[in-house]
């Protein structure tokens, strides 16, 4: 690739998350700014994050240089990135379903719990629990590129991703980077901020895939023969290459 831009439930439902990014990337694509994307945000996307960043990674979409082009892709990224994550959403087959709910009362049913007695006035001060100490909002780089753990719905989505890239690249030979990112655009996973790589390492073609709506990345490498990937939770304000995983 010879220009590169770099790079965005726990078991809480993604699609929401996801369907919220892509309302957002469509006003943007409608000519909405989002306020405080000014001058800088352009010059973040071509330049490569240092070790020690000392602000958060900037929004791609936060841009105001990007072209209508540009903008429809990025939509059309988030578009894939829902489709691929919708069967998994809770109540769908295959995926566990919610426990039911209570049943409602019976007509004259009578609640017999009232609440717990009050202790006895003894006159002493019952001394109260210290409030915890406020969170600490300041960037820490350290923090936020620990790995998050993933969520039922996202490890779903990573298996639907990894199958759908398996299906493009496995038995096709040809383990090189041009190969492989020509692969990739066709099934629609052809954002440069989207994909770092792929790149060659040891005879094998490498590649990491930025499928954020929620914390998703994935990381790919591919033999010529066969595809094998690894899901992993990063915070939305660092690079997924800039994560440190658990060992």
């Amino acid at each position: 690739m010879t220009s590169k831009r770099s790079t965005t439930l726990k078991t809480k439902r993604v699609g929401g998350t996801l369907a919220a990014a892509l309302c957002a990337l469509a006003l943007t694509a409608c000519g909405t700014e989002r306020a405080g994307g000014e001058a800088t945000a352009g010059a973040a996307m071509v330049a490569k994050p240092t070790a020690t960043p000392t602000e958060a990674r900037p929004d791609p979409m936060d841009d105001p240089g990007l072209t209508a082009e540009e903008q429809e892709a990025a939509v059309a990224f988030m578009s894939l990135v829902i489709e691929v994550a919708a069967p998994c959403e809770e109540g769908s087959e295959g995926f566990p379903v919610a426990p039911p709910s209570p049943e409602p009362e019976r007509p004259g049913q009578v609640e017999t719990q009232g609440p717990p007695p009050r202790p006895a006035d003894s006159g002493v001060p019952v001394p109260l629990e210290d409030a915890p100490p406020p969170a600490d909002t300041s960037w820490n780089f350290e923090r936020v590129r620990q790995e998050v753990e993933l969520g039922d719905v996202e490890k779903c989505a990573a298996l639907r991703h990894g199958r759908r890239i398996a299906k493009a690249l496995d038995g096709t030979g040809d383990p090189t980077a041009t190969h492989v990112e020509k692969a990739l655009g066709e099934i629609g996973y052809n954002l440069d901020y989207r994909l770092h790589g792929p790149t060659e390492s040891n005879g094998k073609i490498e590649f990491t895939l930025d499928l954020r709506g929620g914390e998703l990345c994935l990381d790919g490498t591919y033999d010529g023969t066969r595809t094998t990937f690894d899901p992993y939770g990063v915070h939305p304000a660092v690079y997924c290459t800039d994560v440190k995983r658990h060992a």
